[in-house]
């Protein structure tokens, strides 16, 4: 069976112009990294939901839902998104780890620890970069020995960018 490719797309939200009006969270994200980017989430595959959205968007943010996979329009102008190439088994590999992640909480404690002293992942929680790190690796997108415990938006970026 011929393997057609699959996609993968990082979507990088970046602190606005007006950063006083950002969550206090991104601000110190932003800054602790020297980065304008302060979030990070996956967008796995291409199916588009019934009005064009991106769908399969595996994210956690700071809030009582923890890991979700949800839809995104794409028209915000605050976010940047990075396609990357990946064969079919890849994509599903990283769906089938995103799934399995769905519910588990946010961690201010890794994030905060992501810079200094990362933890190694525990696949209980986990703050937006080391999510996606996590997933990128269980896809065979970043080195399976990698900690995604000390990935940052930043380090991310840097890493996929063109």
């Amino acid at each position: 069976m011929a393997d057609d490719g699959g996609v993968v797309t990082l979507v990088f939200y970046r602190i606005g112009n007006k950063w006083w009006k950002e969550p206090a969270l991104n601000v110190i994200s932003a800054a602790a990294q020297m980065s304008k980017w302060t979030h990070v989430e996956l967008a796995i595959g291409a199916t588009s939901g019934k009005n064009g959205e991106m769908t399969n968007v595996c994210r956690v943010f700071n809030d009582d839902v923890g890991v979700e996979l949800a839809a995104r329009t794409g028209r915000n102008p605050q976010y940047h998104y990075l396609q990357l190439g990946c064969s079919k088994a890849q994509e599903r590999a990283m769906l089938t780890f995103a799934r399995a992640q769905v519910g588990k909480p946010f961690s201010n404690i890794a994030m905060a620890r992501s810079l200094v002293w990362p933890r190694r992942t525990d696949m209980q929680s986990f703050f937006c970069a080391e999510l996606v790190a996590a997933c990128l690796r269980a896809g065979g997108l970043i080195d399976e020995i990698s900690n995604p415990g000390a990935a940052t938006p930043e380090g991310l970026y840097q890493l996929y960018r063109t």
